[in-house]
């Protein structure tokens, strides 16, 4: 699943999207590569987040 976040990650990392939002990129990287607790080899932050986001969409929690 992280190759799959990291290829959506390197898409928005286009020139226009550089230029406006590259905090939010340096962001969306760092997250990707800290793990969710120290020495955590399956999890980090942004895999989770996304993972808590796609159930909440799928149980139509607001």
């Amino acid at each position: 699943m992280d190759d799959q976040i990291e290829d959506m990650i390197r898409d928005v990392r286009q020139e226009s999207f550089q230029q406006a939002h590259s905090h939010v990129y340096d962001d969306l990287k760092s997250d990707l590569e800290t793990p969710l607790f120290p020495d955590c080899i399956t999890f980090t932050r942004l895999s989770v987040v996304l993972r808590l986001m796609n159930l909440k969409a799928r149980v139509m929690l607001s």
